[in-house]
């Protein structure tokens, strides 16, 4: 199963699977991803630390389950974390085969994202956190946009360039 293109302009959403966001951290990104044309939907409890590190296992998969729910979020973005495992058992996977969402991640959350793949079959994508978006180089900005927007093969964005 394959989710449909992030539309430019269209809403990416975030949620902390593993930690508890920095609300200055947080807001670069948030005003990159702005800058470059998307709207931010944040999940509820991003800034919440009910264990001290992060909210509790079933908040973080609430934040989840929550912006896949809606039709206005296309992207769902988050970063990795040795505790993102915690929230597996809590995702909704028939809510993510009735609403199919880009996915994108990196390190310990990939364990989300196979998690997601093994579940619904929804491709998944291993690629920036929400940090990365702060100091976003042009090659990786055109990567993103190549395979999120223009949903382009990486074969297809080097012929493109050359």
């Amino acid at each position: 199963m394959q989710a449909k293109r992030l539309s430019p302009g269209g809403t990416i959403g975030i949620f902390c699977p593993s930690h508890v966001g920095e609300t200055e951290r947080y807001a670069g990104s948030i005003a990159a991803l702005e800058r470059l044309g998307f709207k931010v939907k944040l999940g509820d409890n991003i800034y919440k630390d009910t264990y001290g590190y992060a909210a509790s296992a079933e908040e973080r998969a609430a934040d989840l389950n929550a912006l896949v729910a809606g039709d206005a979020v296309q992207l769902v973005l988050f970063s990795g974390g040795d505790s993102a495992v915690e929230v597996l058992p809590y995702i909704d996977c028939d809510n993510i085969r009735r609403h199919p969402k880009l996915f994108c991640s990196y390190s310990d959350a990939t364990s989300i994202l196979n998690a997601i793949y093994a579940q619904t079959g929804l491709v998944t994508y291993y690629g920036p956190g929400v940090g990365e978006f702060v100091d976003l180089r042009h090659y990786n900005y055109m990567q993103f946009c190549s395979h999120f927007i223009e949903g382009h093969s990486a074969e297809q964005f080097v012929s493109d360039c050359t």
